[in-house]
């Protein structure tokens, strides 16, 4: 009975004992987390709490075209006439085909991607063009004005106007290169210096890229800033082309394209046995026809804006963009029924770019490897004469 009556006074003992130590803790807890009563500077006040990170948005997931026996068929030809570069085919204004081809930088085994970038070459004379009919829009000069009112000294100048020099038509050549050439305003009076004027062949087709470059003197003259700034300012900036700008920094680019020629014009393959580089002086000698490079998807954007009255009113689009000639060159494109094609080679590029009028199908081919006996533009006619038939089909 007394062994009975101790063991419950034991038991009695730790309960109470451990029910009180809990009592201790619990208020304890509590203290040291009440607000101290004095602001004293001896009191540890407790540490804010660290704010929450914000997070990043997500980035876009790229979404590509899939696979259909349409763009099986724009695969094989673009293989069998070994494409390299950039291919964009865009039907009823969305991409059907977006792939790239080969080596950008063979050396570092970098290979083209859609966002590659290329030297436009003869191409940009159609965005020059554009910039002159934005300035015609805007009263500021007139497609009729004679040369001779911005380059009174080039003989002939009476006689030859801005539509002439938009159509290949004026009679004016530049066969010189010169030995230096630091500035595009160094070339303009390299220009005025060494033209061939001949009055008697104006109005004849006859295809000379110093049109062009006396165009882009004239946009600097009537505007008060520099070809350059002006063609930001109108088309880079507005129209969110990222993966535009001028060949002067193009190598550093990070989607930068190397051109590569064959050292034999008769080989076909593709063994990127010879860069083809640009010297400065040819940068700036091209000016206003040849110094812009882009990526396909960007030169896609920009002739289709122009197309919809984007940079002058649509209203001028046919103005501009009528064959002045057998040749159907007019206003720095060849003008068809339904669709316009513009064409460029330069330093191992070859730039395509067939868009119909009103934009929503094109078909854009960018290479850096430039073969005389392949040229990209082959396939390009190729796989636009599918898209437009309708035998393109999914």
């Amino acid at each position: 009975m007394r062994k009975r009556t101790l063991g419950i006074l034991v038991s009695l003992g730790m309960v109470l004992g451990i029910g009180g130590g809990l009592a201790w803790w619990f208020n304890g807890q509590t203290q040291s987390h009440a607000e101290p009563a004095a602001t004293s500077s001896s009191v540890v006040k407790p540490k804010p709490k660290p704010k929450p990170k914000a997070k990043k948005p997500a980035k876009k997931k790229t979404v590509k075209p899939k696979v259909t026996a349409a763009t099986r068929q724009i695969d094989a030809i673009l293989r069998a006439n070994r494409f390299v570069g950039t291919a964009l085919v865009v039907r009823s204004g969305k991409t059907m085909y977006e792939q790239g081809f080969g080596y950008a930088q063979a050396n570092e085994q970098k290979k083209n991607g859609i966002n590659s970038v290329y030297q436009l070459a003869s191409v940009q004379k159609s965005f020059t063009a554009g910039l002159i009919m934005k300035l015609a829009a805007a009263q500021r000069l007139s497609l009729t004005d004679p040369l001779a009112k911005y380059y009174p000294q080039i003989k002939g100048a009476q006689r030859i106007t801005l539509r002439d020099m938009l159509d290949m038509k004026s009679g004016l050549t530049l066969e010189a290169f010169p030995d230096t050439l630091h500035s595009e305003d160094g070339m303009i009076k390299f220009i005025l210096h060494h033209i061939i004027s001949q009055p008697a062949t104006i109005g004849k087709w006859n295809y000379s890229p110093v049109n062009f470059m006396l165009l882009a003197g004239i946009i600097q003259q009537v505007t008060g800033e520099s070809y350059r700034q002006y063609f930001t300012e109108n088309i880079i900036e507005p129209w969110g082309l990222h993966h535009t700008g001028f060949v002067f920094n193009m190598a550093h680019r990070k989607a930068y394209s190397q051109g590569y020629q064959n050292n034999n014009e008769a080989d076909v393959g593709t063994n990127y046995d010879s860069e083809y580089p640009e010297s400065r002086a040819s940068m700036l000698y091209q000016f206003g026809t040849g110094q812009v490079y882009m990526s396909a998807h960007d030169l896609y954007v920009g002739e289709r804006n122009m197309l919809l009255g984007k940079l002058y009113p649509q209203s001028d689009v046919n103005v501009l963009l009528a064959p002045g000639s057998n040749s159907m060159y007019g206003g720095g494109a060849y003008v068809y029924p339904g669709y316009i094609r513009v064409h460029g080679l330069a330093y191992g590029y070859e730039a395509t770019a067939l868009i119909s009028k009103d934009g929503q199908d094109a078909v854009v081919l960018l290479t850096n490897y430039y073969r005389a006996n392949q040229l990209a533009q082959t396939p390009a006619i190729q796989i636009w004469n599918l898209l437009e038939s309708g035998q393109l089909k999914n």
